[in-house]
C-alpha cells in the first residue's frame, strides 16, 4: 500500500511535540497510515504461538543476586551481545547457558521464532536474556517476514508527523514483543547528509539536527510504549562518515559534532532512551585516530551525555574498522571496548566463550576493574526482559 503523503510539519509544531512527548507516556496512541503486514492471520498466529510457548521465568533478577556477588566468569559472560542466525539458534545455546547478556538476530527468521526464543530464555540463568534485532525499517529490517514491512526512516521523515511516527513504532514494537524481542537496535539518529550512505540507503529521518531529534525521540517513544527498548545509533553521528563495515572512518571534528550531529542523540538522552550504540569511527579532536568504540575519552564523553542508566552497546566488532584497520581480533576489540567504558560488546563470529575468557583475564590482571563490570552488568539486567 502506498504511503499517504502528508503536509510538511512546521518546526515550531515539532518542538511542541517534543515538549509533550516523553518516553514514559501512556500507551494510548492512534495508529495512522501504518502499512499492514502480509496477513492479519499471521500476526494473530504469532500472538497465539507466543502465548502457547511462553516460558514463565523461574527466577527474577533478584534471584540471581546482585552482580557484585557474581564470579568473574558470570560477569564476563554478561558483557557479551552475541550475533545469532535466527534459523540456527541452537548454535548459541551453550553461550546462553553460560550467561551471556544477550543475542542479536540476523538472517531470515523462521515461522516458529517465538518458540525458539522462549526455549533460549528458558535455559538462560534466571531466564534473563536481552533479545535484540535491527528493525529500522526499509533496507534494514530483519523480521519483515514475520511482522510486516516497515517504511524506511527517510520515508517516515518525509511522509509522517512525529505523532504518526510514534504510532508506527508502537505497532511494530508490539509485534516484536509478541515474538519475544525486547530490544530494537534502532532508531538511527545520524543526520541525512545529502549523498551520504545514511541518505542514499534511507536510514536517517532528517538532515536538520533538531527536526531529526524530534523524529528519533518519537520513534523511541513508540517502542517504549510497546515495551521494547530503543537503541539510538551510531553515536556520535555517522551521517558524514564512510561505511565502517568495510573500512575505517572518521567523523567531523568533535567541536562541529557538538553543534550538529550530537543534537538528535542529546534529545533522545533527555527523553530517557534505554540504549545507545557507539560507532567505530574515529573522532578528530577527541580520540586521536582510535575508533570511538575503543576510546576512553569518547566513551567517557558518551557516558556523561547519556547518563548512568543508559546501556552503551558497541557496533559489531566484526567490522573492518576495528579488525582490519586496527589489526585486532574480536577478543581484543571486545576487551578494549569494555575496558574503556562500553557495557555490551557485540560480537558476530568466533567463540563467545573464548571471548568471555579474554574478558576474565582482563579482570584478573586489573585492566577491567571489577566494579566497572558490575556496573555494566546491572545496566544489562535492567534492560533484559523477564
Amino acid at each position: 500500500m502506498p504511503l499517504r503523503t502528508l503536509s510538511a510539519v512546521g518546526i515550531s509544531s515539532e518542538f511542541k511535540y517534543v515538549a509533550a512527548c516523553s518516553l514514559s507516556a501512556a500507551v494510548g496512541v492512534a495508529l495512522i497510515g501504518i502499512p499492514a503486514p502480509a496477513s492479519a492471520d499471521q500476526i494473530n498466529g504469532l500472538a497465539a504461538v507466543s502465548a502457547a510457548t511462553r516460558v514463565e521465568p523461574q527466577n527474577r533478577p533478584g534471584a540471581l543476586g546482585d552482580p557484585a556477588t557474581w564470579t568473574d566468569k558470570q560477569l564476563a559472560a554478561q558483557l557479551l551481545l552475541v550475533g545469532a542466525t535466527s534459523s540456527q539458534l541452537k548454535k548459541v545455546k551453550s553461550a546462553v547457558r553460560e550467561g551471556i547478556g544477550g543475542i542479536v538476530l540476523f538472517g531470515t527468521p523462521p515461522a516458529n521464532l517465538a518458540s525458539k526464543l522462549a526455549g533460549l530464555r528458558a535455559i538462560a540463568p534466571g531466564n534473563r536474556l536481552l533479545v535484540s534485532s535491527d528493525e529500522e525499517g526499509g533496507r534494514v529490517q530483519r523480521l519483515a517476514a514475520l511482522i510486516g514491512k516497515m517504511p524506511s526512516a527517510k520515508s517516515i521523515g518525509q511522509t509522517k508527523t512525529p505523532e504518526q511516527t510514534r504510532a508506527l513504532a508502537f505497532k511494530f514494537g508490539k509485534r516484536m514483543k509478541q515474538i519475544g524481542i525486547g530490544t530494537d537496535l534502532a532508531p538511527v539518529a545520524d543526520l541525512a547528509y545529502a549523498g551520504s550512505w545514511t541518505d542514499t540507503d534511507g536510514r536517517a529521518f532528517k538532515s536538520n539536527p533538531k527536526r531529526n531529534g524530534v523524529y528519533v525521540t518519537a520513534f523511541a517513544a513508540g517502542l517504549k510504549d510497546a515495551g521494547v527498548m530503543a537503541t539510538v545509533k551510531h553515536w556520535p553521528g555517522g551521517g558524514a562518515v564512510t561505511d565502517t563495515h568495510v573500512a575505517g572512518g572518521k567523523t567531523p571534528r568533535w567541536s562541529k559534532l557538538k553543534k550538529r550531529d550530537l543534537v538528535p542523540f542529546q534529545a533522545a538522552f533527555a527523553a530517557g532512551v534505554g540504549g545507545v550504540m557507539v560507532s567505530h569511527a574515529s573522532i578528530p579532536g577527541l580520540t586521536g585516530g582510535v575508533p570511538g568504540s575503543q576510546s576512553r575519552p569518547a566513551l567517557q564523553a558518551l557516558r556523561g551525555q547519556a547518563g548512568d542508566r543508559t546501556l552503551i552497546i558497541t557496533d559489531s566488532l566484526a567490522m573492518a574498522a576495528v579488525t582490519t584497520v586496527m589489526e585486532q581480533s574480536q577478543s581484543q576489540a571486545a576487551v578494549r571496548a569494555l575496558v574503556n567504558g562500553a557495557d555490551l560488546a557485540l560480537i558476530q563470529s568466533g567463540s563467545p566463550l573464548k571471548i568471555r575468557n579474554a574478558i576474565i583475564r582482563a579482570m584478573e590482571n586489573g585492566r577491567l576493574p571489577r566494579e566497572q563490570a558490575v556496573a555494566s552488568a546491572r545496566r544489562i539486567l535492567s534492560a533484559q526482559q523477564g
